[in-house]
């Protein structure tokens, strides 16, 4: 069944690559992927939980001559365990009655991770499809970043691709203007961004406007939504400076008669025996100064619409390659404003070249009404195989 599918889209990218360019300056396709094993446990509040997934990812990738190339990503994940989630457990006891017995089930994934085609023509790139829409200067709290933002507990892995179509005019060897345009709906309910990045004197610039459609956060759950407008205007930075890598990024919204700022700064260092050290603050003017938090506020929190409940979060995270094949270190994130953390230890192991096996953590410190307790203590062990 796998050949059979990976000789399909092998086939499908070769015929759309043919189209575009002649069968002579083609070259072969490349294939790629992981399979990956993931076993979860977590507990809040003497509740315990499990969750084992299988998640398998194909890569296709195919060039036609110098100016047109294609690719796609196929994912499985099929999930295995406690898979019922009930919303109540993701919310502080004064605000369980609000969901009651609801709860969201974890159901198999079978999707494509993204899926786009890139036109090349001199100085101009036109891509079209399901890709990337990442950028920011911050490691791990990106506010220039209106799509599909990271997993601050871990900011590193995979993240879906969006359907987009973007143009890059290359102003220079680290210059460009970006446009993008994210359907949905109407192309006046879509997204829009228009970015500029540049290079000057060791500093890599960036300014950044948006609009989008968000929803407005309902006060109770099952309640219809409704969207506004978001307009943003933000930028970021980056350099390095005797040693230092430093960096800073903000974004300042209008939306549903609201204004705030968001920003985050930071910066890393690697020490003479290989320990890398990073260090960033993350401002939310749209976030409360502490405990309790709105109900409209957790909601939105839980959906993805917000970033944070409180206005400043802190993340610190170290890291060491140890005796070539192990890598130990960890991770923290603060809200000083509720006085609540989460540590997240980590333990990296590379069984061989292409196999790497992880243990990570998570310990949630803090009262039921803070932020970071909500997500408990919990622990996973993940293996890949790379091909």
């Amino acid at each position: 069944m796998r050949a059979l599918a990976v000789g399909a889209l092998t086939g499908a990218l070769a015929l759309g690559a043919g189209a575009i360019a002649p069968a002579p300056a083609q070259t072969a396709p490349r294939l790629g992927g992981y399979y990956e094993h993931q076993l979860s446990g977590s507990l809040r509040r003497g509740d315990g939980s499990y969750l084992d997934y299988d998640r398998f990812r194909v890569n296709l990738d195919q060039t036609a001559g110098a100016h047109a190339a294609a690719s796609i990503g196929v994912v499985y994940q099929l999930y295995r365990g406690d898979t019922r989630v009930p919303l109540a457990g993701l919310l502080p006891r004064s605000l369980a009655g609000l969901v009651d017995t609801a709860s969201v089930e974890i159901e198999d994934r079978h999707f494509v991770n993204h899926l786009y085609l890139s036109l090349r023509a001199g100085p101009v790139e036109l891509v079209a499809g399901k890709q990337y829409l990442a950028w920011g200067a911050a490691a791990v709290f990106n506010p220039t970043e209106l799509f599909r933002p990271k997993n601050p507990f871990e900011p590193g892995y995979d993240r879906e691709g969006l359907g987009a179509i973007t143009t890059k005019l290359a102003l220079g060897p680290l210059s460009e203007l970006l446009l993008a345009v994210v359907p949905d709906g109407g192309f006046e309910r879509s997204g829009k961004v228009a970015r500029a990045r540049h290079h000057v004197g060791g500093v890599d610039l960036s300014a950044l406007v948006a609009e989008t459609h968000e929803p407005i956060a309902a006060a109770t759950p099952g309640v219809g939504q409704t969207f506004a407008r978001r307009r943003a205007l933000g930028g970021d930075f980056s350099a390095e400076l005797a040693g230092f890598g430093v960096w800073g990024e903000a974004l300042y919204s209008w939306f549903d008669g609201a204004r705030w700022l968001e920003a985050s700064a930071g910066g890393n260092y690697t020490l003479g025996d290989g320990t890398h050290l990073t260090l960033e603050g993350y401002f939310n003017g749209r976030g409360e100064g502490g405990a309790p938090y709105r109900a409209e506020s957790w909601l939105a929190r839980i959906s993805g619409e917000r970033r944070s409940l409180g206005r400043v979060l802190l993340y610190g995270g170290v890291s060491r390659t140890v005796a070539e094949l192990w890598t130990l270190g960890g991770s923290a994130i603060a809200n000083p404003g509720d006085g609540s953390a989460a540590l997240i230890p980590l333990v990296g192991y590379s069984l061989a070249q292409n196999v790497d096996l992880l243990f990570n953590g998570i310990v949630s410190l803090g009262g039921d009404e803070s932020e970071l307790a909500a997500g408990g203590t919990g622990a996973f062990l993940r293996a890949r195989i790379y091909y």
